[in-house]
């Protein structure tokens, strides 16, 4: 019955405030790596494997998760999700062993990997002709979250002592019971269809595979800034740590605007337009940014940040059209696989910065938009049809 309503039904704005809290999880984990290093004594390989095993978790699975729910609807995975990532990040916080923590790492990244999917189809489902709002309004809380569970951790942490840090748990336990609330009230006709192997090969093809393609090169992109940027000045030019800080800083706040654009956009011109658009100006700006001084770097940077995430949530919204008997499937291949690949690109550009140099990363990042954007030509949007270069929904 919310197939045919305009506005944003109350359930997406609750599932899309989980998001939020559940991304605290991933947010705290790197302002509470510090934290890791002094109570437990280790080395920075060893806090490394923290980052990738909770990584790997989080984003390998999503597609697996994606795919039961695609089969069996599965809302009441929303709430449990949610409190296992929470849970288990507090006791990552708390137990005393090395192993112990990358065991409850482990199972924050799966509880984080088994909301996604399944809240990404329902918001995809629930939101009707407002693709693009829905996915903006769910990915713009999952950005405030990480931002926030950065800030909250830092807090906890800053107050001293183990006991401040189960203020942690208290928003996902009050998230847990919103989001039983959504899966009591889903309208379960609407949830009830069956999706199998036949209907997810029925989806792979060309353009699929273009898709996918183009999401690993922005994901590589984005966490190539993530983690670059900040060593390029501090490493390299032996810059001040707090400008890259705030380099940074700039960089994730103004994402939060290109996802809402992101979504709007696509809901009126398209999502193949808006990646198109977005993707090729990136590698002038990226080649450009080594060059500037000033504020220059903190306006690319945030030129960038914008483009980045009005194609990631424009692609969310493409893939879930390109598989809409697999949309939670989809939706696991965009916000999880995709992480996944990012953080492999990454490494794979620190062994080149090993080899060369710290610069040619930059000079990779600014051809992988390219790439990108031949990708994305080849992709065909599911009902849009091309007229000179503009997508017009087929009536």
């Amino acid at each position: 019955m919310f197939n045919s309503a305009k506005a944003i039904p109350k359930q997406v704005w609750l599932i899309a405030l989980g998001h939020g809290v559940t991304d605290l999880a991933p947010g705290a984990l790197y302002v509470a790596l510090p934290f890791f290093k002094a109570q437990l004594g280790l080395t920075y390989a060893e806090v490394s494997m923290i980052v990738l095993v909770q990584n790997m978790t989080a984003s390998l699975s999503q597609p697996i998760f994606g795919y039961f729910s695609d089969r069996t609807p599965r809302p009441w995975i929303m709430p449990i999700g949610c409190l296992v990532c929470g849970v288990a990040m507090l006791a990552s916080l708390l137990v005393p062993s090395y192993y112990g923590v990358l065991l409850f790492m482990g199972l924050s990244g799966f509880g984080n990997a088994a909301f996604h999917p399944e809240a990404a189809k329902v918001v995809n489902q629930l939101s009707g002709k407002s693709l693009g709002k829905g996915a903006s309004l769910f990915s713009v809380w999952g950005n405030f979250g990480v931002g926030l569970g950065t800030l909250f951790m830092a807090f906890l942490l800053a107050a001293n002592g183990n006991i401040s840090l189960y203020f942690f748990i208290l928003p996902f336990l009050l998230c847990t019971v919103a989001l039983c609330y959504v899966a009591a009230t889903l309208p379960s006709a609407q949830f009830s269809g069956v999706s199998g192997l036949r209907q997810l090969k029925a989806s792979v093809n060309g353009a699929l595979l273009c898709l996918l393609g183009m999401i690993a090169a922005r994901a590589t992109i984005s966490s190539g800034i993530s983690a670059f940027v900040p060593l390029y000045y501090v490493s390299y030019l032996h810059g001040s740590s707090l400008y890259a800080s705030s380099l940074l800083t700039v960089y994730m706040i103004a994402g939060a605007f290109g996802t809402m654009i992101g979504g709007l956009m696509s809901d009126r011109y398209g999502s193949k337009t808006v990646m198109l658009y977005s993707i090729l100006p990136l590698a002038l700006l990226m080649y450009g940014f080594r060059f500037m001084g000033g504020i220059w770097p903190f306006v690319i940077l945030a030129l960038m940040s914008i483009l980045l995430t009005a194609t990631a949530t424009s692609s969310l919204v493409l893939i879930q059209k390109m598989m809409p008997g697999n949309v939670g499937m989809a939706s696991g291949l965009n916000l999880g696989f995709s992480v996944g690949l990012g953080t492999l690109g990454v490494l794979a550009l620190g062994k080149v910065a090993d080899l060369w140099s710290m610069p040619v990363i930059f000079d990779i990042l600014a051809f992988l938009p390219i790439i990108a954007f031949a990708l994305t030509c080849f992709i065909r949007e599911p009902g849009w049809q091309e007229r000179s270069g503009i997508m017009n929904l087929r009536n």
